[in-house]
């Protein structure tokens, strides 16, 4: 396993496609936090007349959600791309059983991930000290509850890329349905669950990959700036469902998701004949 280990970091940080998909990352964590965020106007306006607020805590979730896009793309293509370029057959024959190449390029995956949240963190800190200078700066905890929080999410959405990219061979074809998913099927799928009939089926928006990753990376934000008591409200109006569960509760359901794309994962690729 460690072999196996070894070689998907060699795959990884030996090409361009690590630090390619890095940039926007950067780019987008130093706009978001430079000027705020979409979000923080709202937040900001809650918190009216309590002096200044540290509105940081919610770019920086905006940007950790962003990130993990990139993150789950990753993840995808470190799978994907071995079956479009034919290089599948090589790794498995070279491995004891297709599980383990499986389980690599998720850790490995999942460590990119991380990486990637981690360098959003540090510079959109240091954009938001240049551009939200009149807001005060978070405390240590929340601030590192969001980062570690969004590590985890960046890292479990990177996995599961990689588990998808097993499932769906055809890198173009992954993509293309992991991206249409994440930008506008979820919020189409949660508009539809909100507005039903039935109000428990509301219910279900909290529980989809995406948005548990967003409940979980705008809880804490959400709980210190907005009054008391109106922190889950507001939970709902940036994540877009109904009824949020806490934090670790989200982190739980991304989990749950990331472990049933893996058993999927391992059940298709032990199957398929690549030859």
């Amino acid at each position: 396993m460690n072999g196996l280990l070894r070689s998907e970091l060699r795959k990884t940080f030996s090409t361009k496609l690590w630090w390619a998909l890095l940039i926007p990352v950067l780019v987008l964590s130093i706009l978001i936090n430079l000027f705020g965020g979409l979000f923080t106007d709202a937040l900001a306006a809650v918190s009216a007349g309590s002096g200044p607020v540290p509105l940081l805590l919610a770019s920086m979730a905006y940007a950790l959600a962003l990130t993990s896009v990139f993150a789950a793309i990753a993840g995808i293509v470190a799978t994907a791309g071995e079956f479009r370029h034919r290089t599948i057959t090589t790794t498995y024959l070279t491995a004891q059983g297709r599980g383990p190449v499986l389980i690599a390029k998720m850790a490995v995956s999942g460590l990119v991930g991380a990486l990637y949240a981690a360098a959003a963190v540090v510079v959109g800190v240091l954009a938001g000290l240049v551009g939200q200078g009149d807001a005060a700066f978070p405390a240590a905890g929340p601030l590192l509850a969001v980062v570690l929080i969004g590590m985890v999410v960046a890292a479990l959405w990177a996995a599961f890329g990689a588990a998808l990219g097993t499932v769906i061979s055809n890198q173009v074809g992954v993509l293309v349905s992991a991206l249409v998913y994440l930008l506008f099927g979820e919020l189409l799928i949660s508009a539809l669950l909100n507005n039903a009939d039935n109000p428990a089926t509301g219910l279900i928006s909290s529980y989809l990959p995406g948005n548990a990753g967003d409940v979980a990376l705008y809880d804490i934000p959400a709980q210190v700036l907005a009054s008391p008591g109106l922190g889950a409200r507001y939970v709902e109006v940036l994540a877009g469902v109904t009824s949020p569960p806490p934090w670790w509760g989200a982190l739980l359901v991304l989990a749950a998701w990331t472990a049933a794309a893996a058993a999927a994962a391992w059940v298709v690729g032990d199957r398929r004949d690549v030859t």
